[in-house]
């Protein structure tokens, strides 16, 4: 049975592999919003804040003596890449595609939090504290799409009804 500094371990890279594929999948979603710059400047300052915070899952990594999982890091690439090819095939779905990255920052709150538990777990107080901050972050923007999803929503149907 794995030791919870395993655990903790195989957590961290799960959350690198999703931190990149969250930016692939905004990068991919900034292209098709010119009709919406309030979301798109959004996007823009969501990829360098999860820039930022891939960075430093990867500096916890190499601090516990290991590294991202290539596999893992692949497969969720590919994964939110498909998502963003599908999401951008028209513009009707950019509320669908803010409800949907709405939910996803809402899983990775969850996901700062539990290892912020498990680093305490395993008496890194550093550790948690970034996870807590991480968290945090990712609390912005999901309050940020939350309050804004029944403009965009407003808006788009205005769009449509004159477009």
């Amino acid at each position: 049975m794995a030791d919870t500094r395993d655990i903790l371990i195989d957590w961290l890279r799960d959350a690198h592999a999703m931190e990149r594929a969250s930016v692939d999948n905004l990068e991919h979603q900034v292209d098709h919003l010119g009709a919406y710059p309030d979301l798109k400047l959004k996007y823009q300052e969501q990829i360098e804040l999860t820039k930022r915070q891939t960075d430093r899952i990867d500096n916890q990594l190499k601090a516990l003596g290991s590294d991202a999982s290539t596999l893992k890091d692949t497969m969720l690439r590919i994964a939110g890449q498909a998502q963003a090819l599908l999401a951008g095939i028209s513009d009707d779905e950019v509320v669908k595609q803010a409800a949907s990255t709405l939910a996803y920052e809402n899983w990775e709150i969850a996901n700062f939090r539990a290892l912020a538990a498990a680093a305490e777990h395993e008496n890194e107080p550093a550790l948690k504290t970034l996870f807590e901050d991480m968290a945090r972050e990712k609390a912005d923007m999901a309050a940020w799409l939350s309050d804004r999803i029944p403009d965009l929503t407003r808006r788009y149907l205005d769009q449509r009804a004159t477009g």
